[in-house]
């Protein structure tokens, strides 16, 4: 028990963490500025935001939720990441405490589909600096990521075909999308996202993700038909439902498609 609420302090406190470092991503690589310098500044006055008005969550509950300089709001946009950071990784920690290696790649996966979904939703990009460095650290790690199967040379294959394979798919979905509808029906990013994912979830996670996501999509913008919140011939960001039946794949048991590995 000692043990298991260990896992979850460090799994919220690490989410948290990863979540204002995700609001950094959001806010600066659509507009490809750097990471890391300037450090972090009011949008409004541009005065440096000290340490202790930095802290995840807490700062902004002790400001009110305003520049401590000028008094300038602060976007909810900042707690509501982080929130949601530290319970995505409370809920890999509450599901995965037993299998600390497959906890922490879905924590890393995990981070990175919540920032690559909320750029997408905003600008309609998926970042290269992400889509890329999550297909190399897929690839990279694969011996040991334990959603790859047996560890070593074939868990490395089955990563580097999985991303090849789920590239290759996506850039005939979006081939045949663009000659039915005459316009670009799927973008580059969600090739490279597809090949991201099948680098760390193999098969299972490429035909999961393209399945999932599809679904989920079709029934989202249904519901903004009906609502009269889009129009025909609108479009949707792909990117946040591929992400979202990702990451419902690495709840899923091994083998729930069989036939992929006969």
């Amino acid at each position: 028990m000692v043990t298991a609420l260990f896992i979850y302090l460090v799994s919220c406190l690490t989410g948290l963490a990863l979540g204002s470092f995700a609001n950094v991503c959001i806010l600066r690589l659509p507009s490809s500025e750097s990471l890391w310098f300037p450090r972090s500044r009011c949008p409004n006055c541009q005065s440096p935001i000290g340490a202790l008005d930095n802290i995840p969550v807490v700062s902004y509950l002790i400001l009110g939720g305003h520049c401590r300089s000028c008094g300038h709001p602060i976007s909810r946009q900042y707690p509501i990441v982080e929130l949601s950071m530290m319970l995505l990784f409370l809920i890999n920690a509450i599901y995965f405490r037993y299998n600390l290696s497959t906890m922490i790649v879905t924590d890393i996966f995990g981070f990175y589909l919540l920032t690559i979904s909320i750029i997408d939703y905003q600008h309609r990009i998926i970042p290269d600096e992400l889509s890329l460095s999550l297909l190399l650290f897929g690839v990279g790690f694969s011996f040991l990521n334990p959603s790859l199967g047996n560890p070593g040379w074939h868990a490395l294959l089955q990563s580097l075909l999985s991303a090849f394979g789920g590239g290759l798919i996506m850039l005939s979905l979006a081939w045949t999308g663009e000659k039915i509808f005459r316009k670009e029906a799927l973008g580059g990013g969600d090739i490279k996202l597809i090949a991201a994912v099948g680098a760390i979830a193999g098969w299972p996670g490429v035909l999961g993700s393209l399945f999932i996501g599809s679904l989920v999509g079709a029934l989202f913008a249904l519901a903004l038909l009906l609502m009269k919140k889009k129009k025909r011939g609108d479009t949707l960001p792909f990117g946040p439902f591929l992400s979202l039946g990702a990451y419902i794949v690495c709840f899923l048991p091994k083998g729930w498609m069989p036939f992929i590995f006969s």
